[in-house]
Protein backbone atom coordinates (compact mmCIF):
# COMPACT_ATOMS: atom_id res chain seq x y z
CA UNK A 1 0.00 0.00 0.00
CA UNK A 2 1.82 3.17 -0.71
CA UNK A 3 2.51 5.68 1.80
CA UNK A 4 0.18 8.95 2.43
CA UNK A 5 1.85 11.65 3.33
CA UNK A 6 0.82 12.58 6.57
CA UNK A 7 0.06 15.73 9.21
CA UNK A 8 2.42 16.62 12.18
CA UNK A 9 -0.91 14.85 14.24
CA UNK A 10 -1.37 11.86 12.53
CA UNK A 11 2.58 10.79 12.50
CA UNK A 12 2.15 11.48 16.26
CA UNK A 13 -0.62 9.14 16.37
CA UNK A 14 1.38 7.01 13.40
CA UNK A 15 4.11 6.74 17.05
CA UNK A 16 1.75 5.34 18.97
CA UNK A 17 -0.01 2.24 17.31
CA UNK A 18 0.73 -1.13 14.96
CA UNK A 19 -1.45 -0.34 12.26
CA UNK A 20 0.78 1.20 8.91
CA UNK A 21 0.49 4.12 6.78
CA UNK A 22 -2.65 5.58 8.58
CA UNK A 23 -4.86 8.14 7.14
CA UNK A 24 -7.98 9.84 8.27
CA UNK A 25 -10.97 7.94 8.67
CA UNK A 26 -9.10 4.40 9.25
CA UNK A 27 -9.84 2.92 12.90
CA UNK A 28 -6.76 1.56 14.92
CA UNK A 29 -5.57 1.53 18.42
CA UNK A 30 -3.42 3.74 20.57
CA UNK A 31 -1.11 2.80 23.45
CA UNK A 32 -0.26 6.02 24.54
CA UNK A 33 3.26 6.80 26.38
CA UNK A 34 1.03 7.97 29.46
CA UNK A 35 -1.91 7.29 31.51
CA UNK A 36 -2.97 10.12 33.52
CA UNK A 37 -5.50 9.74 36.20
CA UNK A 38 -6.99 12.46 38.19
CA UNK A 39 -8.86 12.66 41.60
CA UNK A 40 -12.32 13.50 39.88
CA UNK A 41 -11.87 10.41 37.43
CA UNK A 42 -9.49 8.36 38.64
CA UNK A 43 -11.68 6.30 40.36
CA UNK A 44 -14.59 5.60 38.15
CA UNK A 45 -11.43 4.22 35.81
CA UNK A 46 -10.18 2.45 38.76
CA UNK A 47 -13.69 1.20 39.44
CA UNK A 48 -14.57 0.29 36.10
CA UNK A 49 -11.44 -1.60 35.58
CA UNK A 50 -12.23 -3.56 38.27
CA UNK A 51 -15.80 -4.12 37.17
CA UNK A 52 -14.45 -5.22 34.05
CA UNK A 53 -12.32 -8.51 35.41
CA UNK A 54 -8.73 -6.42 35.87
CA UNK A 55 -7.12 -7.01 38.97
CA UNK A 56 -3.29 -5.29 38.33
CA UNK A 57 -2.43 -2.58 35.64
CA UNK A 58 -0.41 -4.20 32.53
CA UNK A 59 2.35 -1.37 32.78
CA UNK A 60 2.49 0.43 35.79
CA UNK A 61 5.22 2.77 34.46
CA UNK A 62 2.77 4.03 32.01
CA UNK A 63 0.11 5.17 35.19
CA UNK A 64 0.39 8.59 37.00
CA UNK A 65 -2.36 9.13 39.53
CA UNK A 66 -3.08 12.30 41.19
CA UNK A 67 -4.43 12.50 44.50
CA UNK A 68 -5.72 15.92 46.26
CA UNK A 69 -4.32 15.02 49.88
CA UNK A 70 -2.72 18.27 50.07
CA UNK A 71 -6.17 19.87 50.49
CA UNK A 72 -8.35 19.31 53.93
CA UNK A 73 -11.31 17.57 52.43
CA UNK A 74 -14.64 19.02 52.57
CA UNK A 75 -16.76 16.19 54.13
CA UNK A 76 -16.65 12.84 55.75
CA UNK A 77 -18.34 11.76 52.00
CA UNK A 78 -15.39 13.15 50.25
CA UNK A 79 -12.60 12.03 53.11
CA UNK A 80 -14.15 8.26 52.46
CA UNK A 81 -14.26 8.81 48.71
CA UNK A 82 -10.20 9.69 49.14
CA UNK A 83 -9.74 6.27 51.07
CA UNK A 84 -11.42 4.56 48.11
CA UNK A 85 -9.22 6.29 45.21
CA UNK A 86 -6.04 5.66 47.85
CA UNK A 87 -7.17 1.51 47.94
CA UNK A 88 -7.95 0.92 44.31
CA UNK A 89 -4.44 1.98 43.44
CA UNK A 90 -3.20 -0.08 46.14
CA UNK A 91 -4.80 -3.08 44.69
CA UNK A 92 -4.42 -2.16 40.78
CA UNK A 93 -0.97 -1.74 41.20
CA UNK A 94 -0.23 1.73 40.44
CA UNK A 95 2.86 2.90 42.33
CA UNK A 96 3.43 6.68 40.93
CA UNK A 97 0.54 8.23 43.07
CA UNK A 98 1.20 12.04 43.34
CA UNK A 99 0.15 13.64 46.40
CA UNK A 100 -0.38 17.12 44.24
CA UNK A 101 -4.00 19.20 43.32
CA UNK A 102 -4.35 22.04 40.84
CA UNK A 103 -4.15 21.81 36.83
CA UNK A 104 -2.72 18.41 36.47
CA UNK A 105 -1.59 18.66 32.58
CA UNK A 106 0.65 22.19 33.74
CA UNK A 107 2.77 19.28 36.78
CA UNK A 108 2.90 16.54 33.42
CA UNK A 109 4.10 19.22 31.46
CA UNK A 110 6.22 21.00 33.85
CA UNK A 111 7.82 17.70 35.59
CA UNK A 112 8.77 16.25 32.14
CA UNK A 113 6.55 13.54 32.71
CA UNK A 114 4.90 14.24 29.28
CA UNK A 115 7.26 15.96 26.35
CA UNK A 116 6.93 17.23 22.90
CA UNK A 117 6.21 13.95 20.80
CA UNK A 118 3.82 11.96 22.88
CA UNK A 119 0.70 11.40 24.02
CA UNK A 120 -1.45 10.83 27.42
CA UNK A 121 -4.82 10.07 27.66
CA UNK A 122 -6.80 11.21 30.53
CA UNK A 123 -10.46 11.87 31.81
CA UNK A 124 -9.18 15.46 32.88
CA UNK A 125 -10.36 18.14 31.37
CA UNK A 126 -7.51 20.07 30.99
CA UNK A 127 -5.49 17.22 28.86
CA UNK A 128 -5.34 19.07 25.80
CA UNK A 129 -3.05 21.69 27.11
CA UNK A 130 -0.43 19.19 25.92
CA UNK A 131 -0.96 20.60 22.95
CA UNK A 132 0.63 23.34 23.90
CA UNK A 133 3.98 22.00 23.73
CA UNK A 134 3.62 19.87 20.58
CA UNK A 135 2.26 16.73 22.20
CA UNK A 136 -1.38 14.80 21.85
CA UNK A 137 -2.97 15.12 24.95
CA UNK A 138 -6.43 12.75 24.25
CA UNK A 139 -9.66 13.17 26.22
CA UNK A 140 -11.13 9.50 27.51
CA UNK A 141 -13.96 7.76 29.13
CA UNK A 142 -13.69 5.77 32.51
CA UNK A 143 -14.52 2.65 30.32
CA UNK A 144 -12.09 3.71 27.84
CA UNK A 145 -9.59 4.54 30.32
CA UNK A 146 -9.94 1.13 32.30
CA UNK A 147 -9.60 -0.72 29.11
CA UNK A 148 -5.97 0.84 28.66
CA UNK A 149 -5.08 0.15 32.44
CA UNK A 150 -5.63 -3.66 30.90
CA UNK A 151 -2.96 -2.99 28.76
CA UNK A 152 -5.45 -3.01 25.86
CA UNK A 153 -4.95 -0.19 22.94
CA UNK A 154 -7.45 3.00 22.42
CA UNK A 155 -9.86 2.39 19.58
CA UNK A 156 -9.72 5.79 18.04
CA UNK A 157 -10.73 7.14 14.67
CA UNK A 158 -7.82 8.76 12.66
CA UNK A 159 -9.47 12.56 12.62
CA UNK A 160 -8.79 14.74 9.90
CA UNK A 161 -6.73 17.64 10.59
CA UNK A 162 -7.42 21.69 10.43
CA UNK A 163 -4.08 23.46 9.65
CA UNK A 164 -4.15 27.25 11.02
CA UNK A 165 -1.43 29.58 10.47
CA UNK A 166 -1.68 32.44 13.03
CA UNK A 167 0.30 35.74 11.91
CA UNK A 168 -0.08 39.24 13.04
CA UNK A 169 0.66 40.43 16.77
CA UNK A 170 -1.79 39.93 19.41
CA UNK A 171 -2.59 43.57 21.12
CA UNK A 172 -1.75 44.04 24.71
CA UNK A 173 -4.06 41.69 26.93
CA UNK A 174 -4.65 39.52 24.17
CA UNK A 175 -3.56 35.60 24.80
CA UNK A 176 -4.32 31.87 24.12
CA UNK A 177 -8.14 31.97 25.57
CA UNK A 178 -8.92 34.77 23.40
CA UNK A 179 -7.40 33.55 20.20
CA UNK A 180 -8.93 30.27 20.39
CA UNK A 181 -12.72 31.93 20.99
CA UNK A 182 -11.81 33.93 17.72
CA UNK A 183 -10.93 31.15 15.56
CA UNK A 184 -14.01 29.23 16.76
CA UNK A 185 -16.29 32.54 16.08
CA UNK A 186 -14.39 32.52 12.21
CA UNK A 187 -14.24 28.79 11.53
CA UNK A 188 -17.55 27.63 13.81
CA UNK A 189 -17.76 24.18 15.62
CA UNK A 190 -19.22 22.35 13.08
CA UNK A 191 -15.84 22.78 10.98
CA UNK A 192 -14.17 21.78 13.94
CA UNK A 193 -15.53 19.32 15.72
CA UNK A 194 -13.91 15.66 15.74
CA UNK A 195 -10.72 17.37 13.98
CA UNK A 196 -7.02 17.40 14.79
CA UNK A 197 -5.94 21.09 14.75
CA UNK A 198 -2.72 21.78 14.16
CA UNK A 199 -1.43 25.43 14.73
CA UNK A 200 1.68 27.78 13.84
CA UNK A 201 2.51 30.96 15.10
CA UNK A 202 4.38 33.14 17.60
CA UNK A 203 2.84 32.88 20.96
CA UNK A 204 4.32 31.89 24.12
CA UNK A 205 4.49 28.24 25.50
CA UNK A 206 1.75 29.10 28.67
CA UNK A 207 -0.16 30.86 25.51
CA UNK A 208 -0.20 28.01 23.57
CA UNK A 209 -0.98 25.89 26.40
CA UNK A 210 -4.36 28.08 27.24
CA UNK A 211 -5.19 28.05 23.82
CA UNK A 212 -4.87 24.32 23.65
CA UNK A 213 -6.71 23.53 27.02
CA UNK A 214 -9.58 25.25 25.21
CA UNK A 215 -10.43 22.36 23.20
CA UNK A 216 -13.53 21.18 24.46
CA UNK A 217 -15.49 23.58 23.30
CA UNK A 218 -15.51 23.46 19.65
CA UNK A 219 -15.49 19.46 19.96
CA UNK A 220 -11.80 18.80 18.84
CA UNK A 221 -9.81 15.32 19.12
CA UNK A 222 -6.75 17.04 19.75
CA UNK A 223 -4.89 20.56 19.24
CA UNK A 224 -1.60 20.38 18.40
CA UNK A 225 0.96 22.95 18.02
CA UNK A 226 4.37 23.07 15.72
CA UNK A 227 7.24 23.83 17.93
CA UNK A 228 9.80 26.76 16.24
CA UNK A 229 12.87 27.68 17.49
CA UNK A 230 12.02 30.12 20.00
CA UNK A 231 9.37 27.68 21.41
CA UNK A 232 11.82 24.76 21.73
CA UNK A 233 14.75 26.97 23.56
CA UNK A 234 11.72 28.18 25.99
CA UNK A 235 10.47 24.46 26.43
CA UNK A 236 14.50 23.27 26.66
CA UNK A 237 15.08 25.52 29.88
CA UNK A 238 13.01 23.83 31.77
CA UNK A 239 13.30 20.35 30.37
CA UNK A 240 15.93 17.70 30.96
CA UNK A 241 14.11 14.77 28.95
CA UNK A 242 14.73 13.88 25.01
CA UNK A 243 12.22 14.43 22.47
CA UNK A 244 11.93 14.53 18.79
CA UNK A 245 9.29 17.61 17.57
CA UNK A 246 7.23 16.24 14.75
CA UNK A 247 6.26 18.45 11.41
CA UNK A 248 4.07 17.50 8.73
CA UNK A 249 5.54 15.59 5.82
CA UNK A 250 5.45 17.04 2.31
CA UNK A 251 2.53 17.11 0.48
CA UNK A 252 0.14 16.20 3.14
CA UNK A 253 -3.18 16.94 2.87
CA UNK A 254 -5.83 19.10 5.07
CA UNK A 255 -9.30 19.36 5.90
CA UNK A 256 -9.44 22.90 5.90
CA UNK A 257 -6.32 25.84 5.78
CA UNK A 258 -7.05 29.01 7.52
CA UNK A 259 -5.20 31.91 8.67
CA UNK A 260 -5.99 33.69 12.04
CA UNK A 261 -4.87 37.41 12.22
CA UNK A 262 -3.97 37.77 16.11
CA UNK A 263 -3.93 41.50 15.47
CA UNK A 264 -7.43 41.19 15.02
CA UNK A 265 -8.32 39.02 17.91
CA UNK A 266 -11.13 40.49 20.91
CA UNK A 267 -11.04 39.65 24.44
CA UNK A 268 -13.20 37.06 24.67
CA UNK A 269 -16.00 36.12 27.40
CA UNK A 270 -17.62 32.48 27.62
CA UNK A 271 -21.25 33.15 29.20
CA UNK A 272 -22.20 30.74 32.23
CA UNK A 273 -23.15 27.35 30.53
CA UNK A 274 -21.04 27.36 27.58
CA UNK A 275 -23.81 26.92 25.48
CA UNK A 276 -23.48 30.29 23.69
CA UNK A 277 -20.41 30.85 21.95
CA UNK A 278 -18.44 33.63 23.35
CA UNK A 279 -18.95 37.26 22.85
CA UNK A 280 -16.04 40.06 22.69
CA UNK A 281 -16.15 41.30 26.13
CA UNK A 282 -17.23 44.83 24.89
CA UNK A 283 -20.82 43.61 24.25
CA UNK A 284 -20.96 42.68 27.73
CA UNK A 285 -19.35 45.17 29.53
CA UNK A 286 -21.17 46.20 32.52
CA UNK A 287 -22.50 42.04 33.88
CA UNK A 288 -21.48 42.73 37.85
CA UNK A 289 -18.86 40.69 39.09
CA UNK A 290 -19.61 39.88 43.05
CA UNK A 291 -16.94 36.94 42.54
CA UNK A 292 -13.46 37.05 40.42
CA UNK A 293 -11.68 33.70 40.78
CA UNK A 294 -7.57 34.22 38.95
CA UNK A 295 -6.72 30.67 38.82
CA UNK A 296 -3.55 29.72 36.86
CA UNK A 297 0.00 30.04 36.33
CA UNK A 298 2.81 32.30 37.25
CA UNK A 299 2.17 34.75 34.37
CA UNK A 300 -1.83 35.14 35.29
CA UNK A 301 -0.86 35.69 39.00
CA UNK A 302 1.57 38.66 38.00
CA UNK A 303 -0.83 40.24 35.57
CA UNK A 304 -3.33 40.00 38.54
CA UNK A 305 -1.02 41.91 40.94
CA UNK A 306 -0.20 44.42 39.13
CA UNK A 307 -3.24 45.22 37.92
CA UNK A 308 -4.69 45.40 41.48
CA UNK A 309 -1.43 46.74 42.62
CA UNK A 310 -1.76 49.98 40.39
CA UNK A 311 -6.00 49.80 41.07
CA UNK A 312 -7.03 48.03 44.13
CA UNK A 313 -10.22 45.82 44.46
CA UNK A 314 -13.65 47.40 43.74
CA UNK A 315 -15.52 47.27 46.76
CA UNK A 316 -17.82 44.61 47.81
CA UNK A 317 -15.94 42.43 45.09
CA UNK A 318 -14.67 39.02 46.61
CA UNK A 319 -11.19 37.99 44.84
CA UNK A 320 -9.72 34.66 45.26
CA UNK A 321 -6.48 33.56 43.45
CA UNK A 322 -5.95 29.91 43.15
CA UNK A 323 -2.02 29.18 41.73
CA UNK A 324 -2.09 25.78 39.28
CA UNK A 325 -0.31 24.10 41.57
CA UNK A 326 1.90 24.31 44.68
CA UNK A 327 5.30 24.59 42.89
CA UNK A 328 3.37 27.96 41.30
CA UNK A 329 1.95 28.95 44.64
CA UNK A 330 6.03 28.86 46.18
CA UNK A 331 7.66 30.45 43.58
CA UNK A 332 4.36 33.47 43.49
CA UNK A 333 5.77 33.40 47.24
CA UNK A 334 9.43 34.27 46.67
CA UNK A 335 8.53 36.69 43.55
CA UNK A 336 6.32 38.64 46.67
CA UNK A 337 3.20 38.74 44.47
CA UNK A 338 0.90 37.28 46.89
CA UNK A 339 2.08 39.55 49.79
CA UNK A 340 0.78 42.28 47.20
CA UNK A 341 -2.42 40.48 46.66
CA UNK A 342 -3.33 39.85 50.29
CA UNK A 343 -2.22 43.33 51.02
CA UNK A 344 -4.37 44.48 48.61
CA UNK A 345 -7.32 41.93 49.98
CA UNK A 346 -7.20 39.10 47.23
CA UNK A 347 -7.54 35.99 49.20
CA UNK A 348 -5.25 33.39 48.19
CA UNK A 349 -5.97 29.82 48.40
CA UNK A 350 -3.90 26.40 47.63
CA UNK A 351 -3.75 24.73 44.60
CA UNK A 352 -6.91 23.10 43.48
CA UNK A 353 -8.91 25.13 45.54
CA UNK A 354 -12.68 24.51 44.11
CA UNK A 355 -14.26 28.32 42.77
CA UNK A 356 -17.05 28.99 45.48
CA UNK A 357 -20.53 28.92 43.79
CA UNK A 358 -22.43 31.68 42.92
CA UNK A 359 -22.54 34.37 40.28
CA UNK A 360 -19.05 35.18 39.33
CA UNK A 361 -16.20 35.63 36.49
CA UNK A 362 -13.31 32.90 36.70
CA UNK A 363 -10.33 31.73 34.67
CA UNK A 364 -10.32 28.54 33.49
CA UNK A 365 -11.90 25.18 31.89
CA UNK A 366 -14.57 24.64 34.60
CA UNK A 367 -16.64 26.95 35.87
CA UNK A 368 -19.78 26.46 38.41
CA UNK A 369 -23.80 27.91 37.29
CA UNK A 370 -24.04 31.58 36.66
CA UNK A 371 -20.17 32.09 35.95
CA UNK A 372 -18.36 33.46 32.96
CA UNK A 373 -15.18 32.34 31.94
CA UNK A 374 -12.62 35.11 30.71
CA UNK A 375 -8.64 35.77 30.42
CA UNK A 376 -6.49 36.61 33.77
CA UNK A 377 -6.68 40.06 32.17
CA UNK A 378 -10.25 40.71 31.94
CA UNK A 379 -10.79 38.60 35.22
CA UNK A 380 -8.33 40.87 37.03
CA UNK A 381 -9.41 44.16 35.24
CA UNK A 382 -13.27 42.77 36.51
CA UNK A 383 -11.75 42.93 40.27
CA UNK A 384 -11.00 46.20 40.24
CA UNK A 385 -13.92 47.44 38.21
CA UNK A 386 -16.37 45.18 40.19
CA UNK A 387 -18.14 44.40 36.69
CA UNK A 388 -16.52 42.88 33.31
CA UNK A 389 -14.95 45.39 31.39
CA UNK A 390 -12.68 45.92 28.91
CA UNK A 391 -8.79 46.28 30.34
CA UNK A 392 -8.45 49.72 28.65
CA UNK A 393 -11.12 50.93 29.51
CA UNK A 394 -9.92 50.56 33.33
CA UNK A 395 -6.80 52.09 32.23
CA UNK A 396 -8.92 54.98 31.48
CA UNK A 397 -10.06 55.65 34.21
CA UNK A 398 -8.33 57.50 37.05
CA UNK A 399 -5.72 55.52 39.07
CA UNK A 400 -6.98 54.97 42.63
CA UNK A 401 -3.92 56.21 45.12
CA UNK A 402 -2.83 53.82 47.58
CA UNK A 403 0.12 51.79 49.34
CA UNK A 404 0.45 49.37 46.85
CA UNK A 405 -0.26 51.47 43.90
CA UNK A 406 2.72 51.64 41.30
CA UNK A 407 1.27 55.09 40.00
CA UNK A 408 1.10 58.17 41.21
CA UNK A 409 -2.68 60.51 40.85
CA UNK A 410 -2.41 63.16 37.51
CA UNK A 411 -1.72 66.01 39.35
CA UNK A 412 -4.63 68.77 39.14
Amino acid sequence: MPHTPQTAAIRLLQGVTDARNIAPGDRIGIRPQLIALGPRDGLAALKAFRLAGGARVADPSRVVLFVDDNLPAPDVAAAAQRAQLHEAARQAGITRVLPLAGCEAAHLIESGLIVPGECAVSGLPEISALGGIGALGVRAAARDLAALLAGKPLPVTVPHTVRVDMTGKPQPGIGGFDLFFALRRELGRARLAGCALELTGDLPLHERALFAAQAAHAGLFAPLWLLDRAAVQELNRRNTRPYTTLGPEPSAAYAHRHVLDAAHANMAALPPGGEVPSVPIGEVAGEPAPLVVVRGGLPALRVAAEMIKARRLAPHVRCLVVPESPEVFAQALRDDLLGYLLDAGVEVHPAGTPAPAGPGIVTGIVAAPGQWRVSAHAAAAAACAGALIHPERLDAQPQRDSKLSARRPAAE
